[in-house]
């Protein structure tokens, strides 16, 4: 599973008479590639109990959150976007699926102040605990169903496994026919920019990889879900040269899809350290 821990501004808004105030407040959470959690462990379906639907079509799910005092959520995710309208809290913590501790209100510089607005991306499995005695948790989250940014996902996903298997086929078949590639400048391999279609990226970029090096392999792989049909994967290369020398290079692929295919990749990377990779 690909996870990382992402830091988000809440925004928080207090009820002050005639008064709208707000501030920031940081918070983290873990995210990921919802294309790598089990569809068991939808909130709905693994802890149904705190989670009811309120409303849901083919854009969005209305969910109403209950947390008992003392309560522990079942582990459980979220695959969409949401907005999240905290009514009521007081201290909890907030745990990944194999325990570790993400969260714990308590921690924070200032206390949260309800009610709180705030945005999440998708949320990896997690479970919270209310650590109130005496106030349940009670908030509403809108997720933003958007399937297309999903299956974009799951193609960029897709096209790592093939990578990572040495299935070619696998790679090229999420390439758009005309797909544009283009290497960081700087790169030797820039040097034919632009590449046109599947098999000049096969000739042009991974014939010579696979010529230049003893092993390339992708490593550390995340993926950010971007607007407008696009996807960045920041990761590092890990090489063995032919005379046995290791690198790892620190590279972003910037991918733009459309239609379920790949039309547009660009790559971002430390050349100065491909370039020594290379001698």
């Amino acid at each position: 599973m690909r996870n990382f821990i992402i830091a988000i501004a809440a925004t928080v808004f207090f009820n002050v008479p005639g008064v709208a105030q707000e501030t920031k407040q940081e918070l983290t959470y873990k995210t990921g590639n919802p294309a790598d959690w089990p569809a068991e462990l939808d909130a709905v379906s693994a802890a149904p109990n705190n989670h009811e639907i309120l409303l849901e079509n083919d854009r969005v799910r209305v969910l109403s959150v209950t947390l008992a005092p003392n309560e522990v959520e079942k582990v459980h995710h979220h695959q969409w976007p949401s907005v999240l309208y905290v009514m009521q809290a007081e201290d909890f913590t907030d745990r990944d699926a194999e325990g570790n501790l993400i969260m714990d209100t308590r921690t924070l510089d200032e206390p949260l102040q309800f009610p709180l607005t705030m945005w999440k991306d998708p949320e990896a499995p997690h479970s919270a605990t209310n650590l109130s005695n005496t106030t349940p948790i009670k908030l509403i989250r809108v997720e933003l169903k958007n399937s297309a940014s999903n299956e974009n996902l799951a193609i960029i996903n897709g096209l790592y496994e093939s990578f990572s298997k040495g299935d070619v086929p696998g790679v090229l078949g999420r390439m758009d026919s005309n797909i544009v590639w283009n290497e960081a400048e700087g790169n030797s391999l820039a040097a034919g920019n632009p590449y046109t279609g599947p098999d000049a990226v096969l000739a042009g970029v991974f014939a010579p990889i696979m010529e230049m090096y003893q092993s390339f392999s992708l490593k550390d792989i995340e993926l950010h879900e971007m607007s407008n049909d696009k996807v960045l994967a920041t990761l590092y290369y890990d090489i063995t040269t032919k005379k046995g020398n290791k690198y790892q290079v620190q590279a972003a692929h910037f991918w733009t899809l459309q239609d379920g295919k790949i039309i547009k990749f660009q790559q971002y990377a430390d050349t100065k350290k491909l370039a020594e990779s290379e001698e």
